[in-house]
């Protein structure tokens, strides 16, 4: 199996970036329209998604319109702070 690469994303706004490590926290649920717009933009990249109906399935209790970090937004942030990428599991 190929590992995931960490997509490069040299592009991002310093909004789009405190929204990544906010992310990295706990789940977003900031009904600012600015934010919004960010948390969407980085699902359109794959860096973000809506928590929704599979997190329920799984157990979650929180609103199903928060926005989580996807494994790649976790590569990205984890690539940023000089670590190496996580390998995904086979």
């Amino acid at each position: 199996m190929s590992e995931r690469q960490t997509p490069s994303q040299p592009d991002l706004t310093e909004t789009e970036r405190k929204v990544l490590l906010e992310a990295l926290r706990a789940p977003v649920f900031d009904n600012d329209p600015a934010v919004m717009g960010a948390c969407l933009r980085l699902c359109g990249r794959r860096l973000l998604q809506r928590a929704g109906g599979a997190s329920a399935a799984n157990g979650w209790r929180g609103s199903l319109h928060a926005f989580v970090l996807t494994r790649d937004g976790w590569n990205l942030l984890k690539a940023e702070r000089g670590g190496m990428p996580i390998r995904r599991a086979g």
